[in-house]
């Protein structure tokens, strides 16, 4: 239910949440990937529903209680630049953010074609 509601938030143009520790973060799809009927040959619709993943933000640490091997993680600045990436290994459970990384980021998790994000704070 939560999710349906931060998804209609969004839809109404109502800006994105910004997580702080310890929390379940709220990851949508990003629009403009395939399959998001707001880009041009982009309207085939999946066959199956997206699973988002299950993350959790604990000070720097992101983790997942699923595998997500195979993903990657990217923040992003102000800017739209990408200040970390990496990608998940085999059983690995999470992530760890550089200390020296802190302010409102967007965190991304690129899976095959489809990018889910919200923002963060370190």
């Amino acid at each position: 239910m939560k999710k349906l509601c931060l998804v209609l938030l969004l839809m109404l143009g109502i800006s994105p949440v910004v997580c702080n520790a310890q929390e379940v973060l709220p990851l949508i799809v990003k629009p403009g990937v395939p399959g998001d009927d707001n880009i041009p040959g982009g309207n085939v619709k999946p066959k199956s529903p997206i699973l988002v993943p299950v993350v959790y933000l604990d000070g720097n640490v992101l983790s997942f209680d699923e595998s997500l091997e195979g993903c990657t993680v990217q923040l992003l600045d102000e800017n739209e630049n990408i200040v970390f990436s990496h990608s998940i290994e085999e059983n690995q459970t999470s992530v760890t953010f550089p200390g020296t990384l802190s302010g409102t980021y967007e965190l991304q998790i690129v899976r095959g074609s489809i990018t889910f994000y919200c923002y963060i704070e370190l």
